[in-house]
């Protein structure tokens, strides 16, 4: 495993996403917890999740796996992080109004205690704003948050947002973030002008989605095999987003699994994890084999050829040309140790 630096923090290239099925009270917390140890075995030192994922049982879910690396392993050596703001997700159908946000200063810092004790932590690494409408960043929240990070609660603030004109807002908050998780995949290389505004202006930019919710693997999506595989596909057929990935995600395929020595899914991760301007990338899964295999990207390294293949199979969507100019000078040359 590689790591990269953020701010004065250390994070593996490859990062544990601790939420979607791993959190769910369906799947045997006894495997849940044997992931996050192997992960750690294998190298990755960042475990991201957030205080209401899975119906507030990933949270604590992901405490208890780490309990028992903490009682062996220095606290600096682990990267946790997770987010505040969301209550939970939008219902479907709803006759009534249903809160599902709250980014009053008060909700926040409670959600930020609360994390540190479900987490087991004297202090939180990355502390995100989860889907923060720009008018939510108050100056009373600013304030309080700023009082929070003087007080050892989180050590560097972030933002979780898909929305490329917040990014865009946050980058021009001079010094008040300091890493932004977005989604970021060969499925949405029309995103890398926005990576690099972020980067530019001093936010480190870890990638989610990388490998666009199973979209991108042949296979992963549409024969479902276990209780997790139903799970993910029902999200891939709600979710207008994912059915857009999975658009744009047919004719990129091709190009992925065509890759000598790598598989689609390494090949995927190592297109993200040669872009500069990216931290670490963070990837969920319910699966030994497939925890393993991701793992083994940061060894593996694309070369200019399969980049550009991989770039042009995503344009046949009629992407934005902008995104083209944007990825030869990102590929990373020697990859940080």
């Amino acid at each position: 495993m590689k790591y990269r630096e953020i701010r004065d923090i250390a994070v593996s290239e490859i990062g544990l996403g601790c939420s979607g099925f791993w959190g769910n009270r369906r799947f045997d917390e006894r495997q849940a917890i044997e992931i996050v140890h192997e992960a750690f075995e294998l190298g990755i030192n960042h475990f991201d999740t957030g205080h209401n994922y899975c119906d507030y049982n990933a949270e604590p879910r992901l405490g208890r796996a780490l309990s028992e690396i903490l009682r062996r392993t220095d606290r600096s050596k682990i990267v946790v992080s997770t987010k505040a703001g969301t209550l939970r997700r939008k219902p479907l159908l709803s006759l009534r109004d249903v809160k599902t946000q709250d980014h009053s200063p008060d909700y926040i810092e409670q959600a930020c205690a609360k994390s540190i004790q479900n987490l087991g932590v004297d202090y939180i690494d990355i502390f995100y704003l989860h889907s923060f409408p720009p008018a939510s960043l108050t100056d009373e929240l600013l304030t309080r948050l700023q009082g929070m990070r003087q007080r050892g609660m989180f050590r560097l603030l972030g933002i979780n947002t898909h929305s490329e004109a917040n990014m865009r807002y946050i980058a021009d908050l001079d010094g008040v973030f300091d890493v932004a998780l977005i989604d970021l995949n060969v499925a949405q290389l029309d995103r890398l002008p926005v990576v690099d505004y972020l980067h530019r202006a001093g936010v480190a930019v870890i990638a989610g989605t990388v490998l666009a919710q199973g979209h991108l693997i042949g296979g992963k999506i549409g024969r479902p095999r276990t209780q997790a595989d139903l799970w993910y596909l029902a999200r891939s057929l709600l979710n207008r987003d994912a059915r857009r990935l999975a658009e744009v995600a047919r004719d990129v395929r091709p190009a992925l699994a065509g890759i000598e020595g790598m598989s689609a899914s390494q090949a995927a991760m190592s297109y993200v994890l040669g872009l500069r301007q990216v931290s670490s990338c963070i990837f969920g899964t319910t699966r030994l084999a497939n925890l393993r295999q991701i793992a083994a990207a940061p060894d593996k390294q694309l070369s200019g050829e399969d980049a550009r293949r991989i770039l042009s199979a995503f344009l046949k969507q009629g992407a934005s040309m902008s995104a083209q100019s944007s990825i030869p000078g990102s590929l990373v040359k020697d990859r940080a140790q």
